[in-house]
């Protein structure tokens, strides 16, 4: 019986995924005889090629999908996929890009491309790589963040930048037409404007650059000074002026708009200094667009933030001494500030379980998720969750008013309304809050006076077939914290934000060997309320594996597995415990964690369901 070319398809396509794949590889190869243009067979046969371990020829047909067809944007992106994994980064780059130019830049495109930037790290990109910043970054439906390896390195490597990477101003400094004209190169300064800059050198840079313009006369080209202000002045916006005052200060001018911007390079005004500029230079603006955008984010949003905050500040969430501490401690310092959220990859609930514990049999979960996430902060995790998850209905609590506006802003910025934010404290939940397939909990009980109290709270909103994932504090990952508070001797329920930037300069001169010194490897160090959240909590518990086992047998909860970022540590166990593959029996992981203390810097973080 002859097939047509559609059955042949069709019986491929189910080969392949039935795991048969050298009878669906020899299919595909004798359709692709009499229709070598088919570009959907040669992508199946590179997918296929590709997990059998034929490289070469995996690239061969990869090249054939898309060049029998360069609107394929599923080829350019499988293709992407294969190269960064060989680590042709550049060329992994170059193929997400033409998808994502393909799709007009949308989200999930866009973040492929940011996923392939970070997969680069400090890989030399060339102009390919600046295309692939300037798409993704400043943007709220990407996760921009993970690009920073390879955004530092452009500014490692710039010309005139470069000098300024060190502890010190070089002795003598590029004439301020060349500062000015480094600074607003449009890579740079989307860089410099969208991404804390997280390293000592890189907070060295933007303090040597802030002085030199704060001290630089009227530039004749005043459009290209302004610019390079608030190029500056975002950059410390991010880091919620973190860094300690500058020393000297010109006298101001009396232009209103040269004022206000470099102003912004010492501390923020009045929203409503930044709303009436923007309405009054409108026209002038139009042709300076990092000073408007600084002027939005100063003015504007500020200002919507706070008309949201009203919104949920009714009443008094915290239920306890505790409670209350750490509900005060986000009024004041919301955390985390973030500016684009992760799209793509989207599952239903049983589908991302599944691929994160294959070999993992859980009950029937629900298609069309109820979701908590309990302690959702400014509202990244909890909207990320929205995103995720197919047909999911989302609640997001937290104890912070201020917090809560923050989140509520993106979500509208964001448009999703299968999400809802709602001000509680979980010590005492509402008794309509009703039951859930799936409760989140990440980074939020070890900030209770009581954890496991909290999290059994919570289980009574959790259905009996539900699933939980919980994020703990590691007490051997956290030992540099621990270093630092001993170090500082700063009482975390007292410290005024004052002190916090005083602590982080002393943090910051401490020798490379000091216990403490690592935490200013971290991102969370260079801004003001992620240093607060890091170093100094008002309230803060450790956890050990052996703590965590012990709560799961007491709330009779199933221990599912660690959800890992990297899926090479779970192979990397599945190694040194082969009698467990499933990697389910936690004393082993206090073995790993004991020779890796590092290995859960990151939190535990973990899936359990009711027993």
């Amino acid at each position: 019986m002859n097939l047509s070319l559609e059955q042949e398809m069709g019986l491929a396509a189910r080969l392949q995924r039935d795991g048969n794949l050298p009878a669906a590889e020899s299919l595909y190869r004798k359709i692709l005889k009499s229709n070598p243009k088919l570009s959907t067979a040669h992508y199946n046969l590179a997918l296929i090629l590709k997990n059998v371990g034929k490289t070469a020829a995996a690239d061969k047909s990869f090249k054939l999908a898309v060049k029998t067809n360069p609107a394929y944007t599923l080829a350019w992106q499988g293709y992407a996929r294969f190269l960064s994994d060989r680590e042709r980064h550049r060329d992994a780059v170059r193929s997400a890009l033409q998808a994502a130019k393909l799709l007009d830049g949308s989200a999930e495109a866009s973040q492929l491309v940011a996923d392939m930037l970070q997969t680069a790290g400090e890989a030399p990109l060339g102009k390919i790589g600046e295309e692939a910043l300037l798409l993704t970054l400043g943007r709220s439906d990407v996760d921009g963040d993970i690009t920073i390896r390879a955004a530092l390195q452009i500014l490692r490597t710039d010309p005139v930048l470069k000098v300024f990477w060190a502890d010190q101003t070089p002795s003598q400094s590029p004439s301020p037409p060349k500062l000015i004209e480094a600074i607003t190169a449009p890579i740079n300064a989307a860089i410099i404007a969208n991404l804390i800059l997280p390293t000592a050198e890189g907070e060295s840079l933007i303090r040597t650059l802030r002085d030199l313009l704060l001290a630089a006369e009227t530039a004749p080209n005043q459009a290209n000074q302004l610019e390079a202000m608030a190029v500056v002045a975002l950059q410390l916006e991010l880091r919620e002026y973190c860094l300690p005052r500058p020393e000297s200060i010109a006298e101001f001018r009396a232009d209103p708009l040269e004022d206000a911007v470099r102003s912004a390079l010492i501390e923020m005004d009045a929203p409503a200094l930044y709303e009436d500029l923007l309405e009054a230079e409108a026209e002038r603006l139009e042709a300076l667009p990092f000073t408007r955008l600084l002027l939005t984010r100063l003015g504007p949003a500020r200002q919507k933030i706070a008309t949201l905050k009203a919104r949920f500040s009714a009443g008094d969430a915290a239920q306890d001494t505790v409670s209350k501490a750490v509900q005060d401690q986000y009024e004041e310092s919301p955390y985390p500030r973030w500016q684009g959220v992760r799209h793509g990859d989207r599952k239903s609930l049983p589908a991302l379980v599944q691929s994160l514990f294959p070999r993992v049999t859980v009950k029937r979960l629900a298609e069309e998720p109820k979701v908590l996430v309990a302690g959702s902060g400014t509202g990244r995790h909890a909207l990320r969750t929205a995103l995720r998850l197919e047909n999911a209905e989302v609640t997001a609590l937290d104890l912070s008013a201020a917090s809560l506006a923050y989140a509520e802003m993106k979500r509208e910025i964001l448009d999703l309304q299968n999400i809802h934010f709602q001000r509680a404290d979980i010590t005492r939940l509402p008794e309509d809050l009703g039951k859930f397939d799936l409760i989140e909990c990440c980074g939020v009980l070890h900030h209770m006076a009581d954890p496991e109290g909290g999290w059994s709270a919570l289980l009574t909103h959790l259905k009996p077939d539900g699933v939980m994932k919980v994020a703990l504090y590691s007490e051997a990952a956290r030992q540099d914290v621990v270093a630092a508070r001993e170090t500082l001797q700063l009482d975390p329920k007292n410290a005024t934000l004052d002190e916090i930037r005083e602590a982080r300069e002393k943090l910051l001169d401490l020798p490379n060997d000091h216990p403490a010194k690592p935490v200013t490897k971290e991102l969370d160090f260079y801004s003001l309320s992620g240093c607060r959240d890091f170093l100094f909590h008002r309230q803060e518990q450790r956890f050990t594996i052996g703590r965590i086992a012990k709560a799961l047998e007491d709330l009779k909860l199933e221990f599912l597995g660690f959800e890992f970022v990297d899926p090479g540590l779970m192979e990397t166990y599945q190694l040194a415990f082969p009698s467990d593959p499933f990697g389910r029996r936690l004393e082993n992981w206090e073995k790993v964690e004991e020779m890796n203390p590092s290995l859960f810097r990151g939190m535990y973080q973990f899936w359990c369901s009711p027993l």
